[in-house]
C-alpha cells in the first residue's frame, strides 16, 4: 500500500462494559467489594475483559467498521484492555496480509463540562500510551474509579474553574508536553439536547472554540438552518465551518449500533493530526457514506535503474498525488518515466528535427537517463480490480505485458495506450492546447474512445461492403449490358442463318429439313449445358459448406468456474446434436450429386447425346448433298459456330447475374448504413459536446454538426478534376453548400448521389447518353458541359473513394467572456491563462482514466486557482491525479493523499536525486517539506486553518 492517506470507517464513540448506561454483561466487581478483592478474581476480571474485547472487536469488524474511539464518561480502564487484544490481533493480521481485517483502537474521553454545559470528546493519537491516558485524567482532578469495578463513579461536569470553556480546554492540554499536538477535541454538536453546543445562547462558545470538528449521536440532521450554521453560512456563529461526525454512542454488548452511523475519515497515520487535517479539508477527507473512489489508477512505478534518481519504486494512491521538491530534483523525470512506461507518446515521426520540443526533450531523456544505463521501467496499474503490469526496456525497447495472473507477453505501444490510457500534459502543454485542434479534439473524443471505435469499425466495414456491393452492382449492369449486346448479335446472326438457309439451291426437302434441325439442336445443347452448370454451382456449395463444417462447433473448454455449468453443458450438448445433424444433412445434400442418384439424369442426357451424334452425321451428308451452295453452308458454319460461343457466353454471363444477385439492395442498404454510423457519430460527438460545455462550467462550447473536415473530399475532387479545366472555385462551391446546409451528412451524401449518376452514365440503360439531372450541381455552377467533362473523366473507382471514406469532425471552439451573456470568441483568441483554466477544469470534471500534468499552476490563470481546488475535490473520487507542482495551494488545500518529495541526495553537486519523503500532509516531515521547498508553503497551512477560524 502506498504511505498516503486512505478512508477509514470510523465510529469515534463506542462505550465499555463499565459505562453506567452500558446494556449487557458487567465485568468487575461492586464498589463495596473491592477492598477485599484477591489477585485471583483480579486475573479472572482481567481474563474476561480480554475475552470481552475479543468478541467486541470481532463485532466491530463484522459491522465493516475499520477504526472505533473507545471514549468512556472520565474513565480510560477499558480502553487500554481493548487496545492491547486489537494490537495484538492486528501483528497477525498483517503477518497475514488480511489487513482488511486490522482495527485501529484510538483512546479517548468523554468529557462533561460544566462551562458551556456540555460533552465533548477528546481523542489521542492511537499509540498514545497507557500511562499519559491516567495523567491527563489526573491533570483535570478526575479520581478515576477503581479498575476492576464494573462501572464507573457518576460522572460530575470537570469544574469552571479546572475548565473555564472549550479554548481553555485547549490550552490545558497544550500544558503537556505529551499532549500538545497528539490529540483532537470534538465537542457534541447535536441539534438537540442536554450535550450539544448547538444549543440557544451558547453561539459565542461555538464562535470562539478553536476545534475544527465535532460530533452528533446517532444520525446527523438535515435541517437547513441546522445545517448552514455549522457549513459557516451564520454570522452569529462566526461563519466558522466545521467537520460533522456521526458516532453510534453504542451501549450493547451485542454491537447493534456498529455500522449504523459511521464516518468515513481519511489518514496517512492514525493519529489526532491526522483526523484534525481531515477536518480542515472535510469536503475531501470526510464522508457520511461510502466515499467514490477511481476504480482505475496507477498503482505503482518501478525503476531498475536511471541515471539521475538511480533505482527506486513509488507506490501511488488512488486518488491525489503531488510530486513535490525543489527546482531540477527529479519531479519532472518521474511524471515522464510513468507517461513513457504506459506508451503516452505522440511521436509520429521517426525525423527527430520534425518532432515538438516536448517530443524532443522527452525522448532525450529517456535516452540520457534510462538507456544509457539499460533502466527498464516497470508500472502497475489497476482497473476495475485488475491488476496489468507493464515493463518496457529502454534499450530494446522491448515492451511486456501482463494482465491479471496470466503471464507476461509482448505486445505494441498502441496495445498499452488501448488498454491503459491515461492523460496527461508536460509543462506548459495545457496552455498550448488551445491552438491545436487535434489536442482540443481529444477531450471531446477520449471519454467515448471505445464508442468511436466502434463507429470506425462499423464504417469501415460499411466501406468494404460498399465497395463490394457497389463493385457488383457496376458488373451486374456491365454484365446486362454484355447480354444485351451479345442478344442483339444474336439476333442478327440467327435471322442470317435462316434467310441463307431458306435461300439454298439444289437442297432435297430431306436434307433441308435436316439442316433446320441444327439450330433446335444448338438451343437443346445451351438448355443442357446450363442445367448442368445450375447442378455444378449447387455442389459445389456442398463443398464449401462441409469444408466451413470442419471448424464447427467450437469445442466448449473448461467450464468448471462457471456459476450454471450444469445448464450450460446441456446447452453445449444441444449444440453439438444440433451440429450433427447440419453435418449429416450436408453429406445427404453432397450424395444428391453422386453418380448413384445422378443415374437416371446422366442416362438421359447420354441418350440426348447419342441422338446429336446422329443428327450430326445426317447434317454433315445433308450439306454433302448440296455442291452448289457449299458456300453459303459455310457461311451457315461460321454462324452457328459464333451463335454457340454467344449462347455459351450468354448462359455464362447469366449464371454470374444469378451469383452476383441483387447488389443493388445490398449497395442501398450500405448507402443508409453509411448514412446512419455517421450519424450517429455526429450525435454522440454532440451529446459529448454538451457534456464537455457542461464540464467546463459553460467556459467553453463545442459545436460538431457543421464542422466536418472536408479537405480530404475537396483534394480528391481536385485530382479527378484534373485535365478537366474545371476550376476550382467550382470545388469551393460544393464545399460550401456542404458546410452551410443544414445537415451536412445528408448534403454530403446527396452530391455524391449526383456524382454517381455522372460516373455511371457509360453503364446507363439510358441508351441516349443523356446528361442526368443534377440540380445540386447546377446550383454550384457545373454546367452541361462541366458535366459532360465529369462523365468521361469520373470512373466508378473514383466515386468509391469519395463515398466509402470516414468523413472526420473538427470541432469548432468557443471561450465564453460572459456567461450571463452568452458572448463568446474563438478559443484560439482567448488567452493561454483562460484557455489553460477552461481545459483543466473540464479534465477534472470528467470521470476516468488517470491524469497527469507536470505543474498546472504554470499555466492556469492565478485567480481561479479557489475554483481549481474545488474541482481536484471533486475531480480525486472520479480519476486518479498526479501532478507535479510549486504551488502549496494546490497540494495543501488541494488536499493531496500522497506527497511525494524529491530532493538532491547531495546538494552541493546536485547530479542525483532521491525520494525524499513519501506521505500526506497530516503527518510531519511532508508538512515540513512542503513549507520549506514550496512557494506559498506557511501561507498555504495558515490559509487551511484561517478558513475554519482555527
Amino acid at each position: 500500500m502506498d504511505k498516503g492517506a486512505h478512508f477509514y470507517r470510523c465510529d469515534f464513540q463506542v462505550h465499555s462494559p463499565r459505562d453506567i448506561a452500558y446494556t449487557g454483561n458487567k465485568y468487575g466487581l461492586n464498589p463495596e467489594e473491592i477492598e477485599n478483592i484477591t489477585p485471583e478474581q483480579k486475573e479472572k476480571i482481567t481474563l474476561e475483559r480480554e475475552q470481552f474485547s475479543k468478541e467486541y472487536l470481532q463485532k466491530i469488524r463484522d459491522a465493516g467498521l475499520n477504526a472505533i474511539a473507545m471514549t468512556d464518561h472520565h474513565d480510560v480502564v477499558f480502553v487500554k484492555q481493548l487496545r492491547k487484544v486489537a494490537e495484538l490481533q492486528n501483528q497477525e493480521f498483517k503477518s497475514n496480509s488480511e489487513f482488511e481485517k486490522i482495527i485501529t483502537v484510538f483512546p479517548g474521553i468523554e468529557m462533561s463540562l460544566a462551562n458551556p454545559v456540555s460533552q465533548c470528546i477528546i481523542i489521542f493519537d492511537s499509540d498514545f500510551s497507557d500511562s499519559n491516558l491516567d495523567s491527563v485524567l489526573n491533570f483535570f482532578g478526575i479520581n478515576p474509579t477503581n479498575e476492576f469495578e464494573k462501572v464507573t463513579t457518576p460522572t460530575l461536569k470537570i469544574s469552571q474553574t479546572v475548565i473555564n470553556d472549550l479554548v481553555h480546554l485547549h490550552e490545558k492540554l497544550d500544558e503537556l508536553s505529551y499532549c500538545k499536538g497528539r490529540y483532537v477535541i470534538l465537542p457534541n454538536v447535536g441539534k438537540s439536547g442536554d450535550h450539544t453546543i448547538m444549543r440557544s445562547g451558547f453561539h459565542e462558545h461555538y464562535r470562539k472554540m478553536p476545534c475544527v470538528g465535532g460530533y452528533v449521536d446517532k444520525a446527523i440532521s438535515t435541517e437547513s438552518g441546522y445545517q448552514n450554521k455549522l457549513n459557516g453560512g451564520d454570522v452569529n456563529y462566526g461563519n466558522k465551518s466545521i467537520a460533522l461526525i456521526s458516532t453510534s454512542d453504542n451501549r450493547y454488548e451485542d454491537g447493534r449500533e456498529f455500522g449504523k452511523y459511521s464516518t468515513w475519515i481519511k489518514w496517512a497515520e492514525p493519529t489526532a493530526e491526522a483526523i484534525k487535517q481531515a477536518c480542515l479539508a472535510k469536503e475531501s477527507r470526510i464522508s457520511q457514506v461510502e466515499p467514490e473512489l477511481p476504480q482505475i489508477f496507477i498503482h505503482s512505478i518501478d525503476v531498475t535503474t536511471s541515471k539521475f534518481l538511480g533505482t527506486f519504486n513509488i507506490n501511488l494512491n488512488r486518488q491525489y498525488n503531488a510530486l513535490i521538491g525543489g527546482r531540477g530534483t527529479g519531479k519532472s523525470t518521474i511524471l515522464e518515466y510513468l507517461r513513457w512506461g504506459l506508451c503516452d507518446q505522440t511521436i509520429q515521426n521517426s525525423d527527430f528535427d520534425e518532432l515538438s520540443i516536448i517530443e524532443k526533450r522527452r525522448e532525450a531523456l529517456i535516452q540520457k537517463t534510462l538507456a544509457d544505463v539499460n533502466g527498464e521501467v516497470r508500472i502497475a496499474m489497476e482497473k476495475n480490480g485488475i491488476l496489468h503490469i507493464v515493463k518496457r526496456n529502454s534499450k530494446s525497447r522491448e515492451i511486456l505485458l501482463r494482465i491479471g495472473n496470466g503471464d507476461f507477453q509482448q505486445v505494441k505501444e498502441d496495445d498499452i495506450r488501448k488498454i491503459l490510457p491515461i492523460q496527461s500534459y508536460s509543462q506548459k502543454q495545457l496552455s498550448d492546447v488551445g491552438v491545436k485542434t487535434d489536442e482540443l479534439k481529444r477531450f471531446i473524443e477520449q471519454p467515448i474512445t471505445n464508442r468511436l471505435d466502434s463507429i470506425k469499425f462499423n464504417l469501415n466495414e460499411t466501406g468494404t461492403k460498399l465497395k463490394n456491393s457497389y463493385n457488383q452492382l457496376i458488373r451486374k449492369k456491365e454484365i446486362e449490358q454484355e447480354i444485351e449486346n451479345f442478344n442483339l448479335e444474336s439476333q442478327s446472326l440467327n435471322n442470317q442463318a435462316e434467310n441463307i438457309r431458306k435461300s439454298l439451291k439444289g437442297v432435297s426437302t430431306a436434307d433441308q429439313e435436316t439442316i433446320n434441325k441444327k439450330p433446335k439442336f444448338e438451343k437443346e445443347e445451351t438448355i443442357i449445358s446450363n442445367s448442368k452448370n445450375e447442378l455444378t454451382v449447387f455442389e459445389n456449395k456442398a463443398d464449401e459448406l462441409l469444408r466451413l463444417l470442419e471448424n464447427y462447433p467450437e469445442p466448449l473448454g473448461d467450464i468448471e468456474q462457471l456459476e450454471n455449468k450444469d445448464l450450460i453443458q446441456n446447452i453445449s450438448n444441444e449444440i453439438d446434436l444440433t451440429f450433427v445433424e447440419i453435418k449429416a444433412t450436408a453429406l445427404a445434400f453432397k450424395a444428391i450429386f453422386s453418380s448413384e442418384k445422378l443415374l437416371k439424369l446422366n442416362e438421359f442426357i447420354q441418350q440426348w447425346n447419342l441422338r446429336k451424334e446422329t443428327f450430326e452425321i445426317a447434317y454433315e451428308l445433308s450439306k454433302g448433298n448440296s455442291q452448289s451452295s457449299q458456300q453459303q453452308l459455310l457461311e451457315i458454319q461460321r454462324i452457328e459456330k459464333r451463335l454457340s460461343e454467344i449462347n455459351k457466353i450468354i448462359s455464362d454471363r447469366k449464371l454470374l447475374l444469378k451469383e452476383i444477385g441483387t447488389p443493388e439492395e445490398d449497395f442501398t442498404a450500405q448507402r443508409l448504413n453509411w448514412q446512419k454510423y455517421h450519424t450517429e457519430k455526429v450525435t454522440l460527438l454532440n451529446e459529448q459536446a454538451v457534456k464537455f460545455t457542461e464540464l467546463s462550467k459553460n467556459l467553453i462550447k463545442a459545436e460538431v454538426t457543421k464542422s466536418i473536415n472536408l479537405q480530404p473530399f475537396k483534394s480528391q475532387l481536385k485530382n479527378i478534376f484534373e485535365g478537366t479545366r474545371i476550376r476550382e472555385e467550382r470545388i469551393d462551391s460544393v464545399v460550401d453548400i456542404i458546410k452551410q446546409s443544414a445537415d451536412p451528412i445528408k448534403e454530403y451524401t446527396a452530391i455524391l448521389e449526383e456524382f454517381r449518376q455522372l460516373a455511371e452514365l457509360k453503364v446507363s440503360e439510358d441508351k441516349t447518353l443523356k446528361i442526368p439531372d443534377t440540380p445540386l450541381l447546377t446550383n454550384c455552377g457545373y454546367t452541361e458541359d462541366h458535366k459532360s467533362k465529369l462523365c468521361s473523366k469520373l470512373s466508378s473507382e473514383d466515386w468509391l473513394r469519395l463515398s466509402a471514406s470516414e468523413l472526420e469532425f473538427n470541432p469548432e471552439f468557443y471561450y465564453t467572456t460572459n456567461n450571463q451573456l452568452g458572448d463568446v470568441i474563438p478559443f484560439r483568441e482567448a488567452s493561454a491563462g483562460q484557455q489553460a483554466t477552461a481545459l483543466l477544469t473540464v479534465l477534472l470534471n470528467q470521470p476516468g482514466i488517470p491524469l497527469l500534468i507536470d505543474q498546472p499552476e504554470d499555466d492556469i490563470d492565478n485567480r481561479a486557482i479557489d475554483q481549481i481546488i474545488k474541482n481536484i475535490w471533486e475531480a480525486k473520487k472520479k480519476r486518479q491525479l498526479i501532478f507535479t507542482s510549486h504551488n502549496a495551494n494546490l497540494v495543501v488545500n488541494g488536499d493531496a493523499e500522497l506527497v511525494i518529495c524529491c530532493d538532491y541526495k547531495d546538494s552541493t553537486s546536485q547530479t542525483r536525486g532521491i525520494i525524499k519523503e513519501e506521505g500526506a500532509i497530516d503527518k510531519k516531515l511532508v508538512r515540513n517539506e512542503i513549507t520549506s521547498v514550496m512557494e506559498g508553503g506557511e501561507k498555504a497551512f495558515k490559509l487551511r486553518k484561517d478558513k475554519y477560524g482555527f
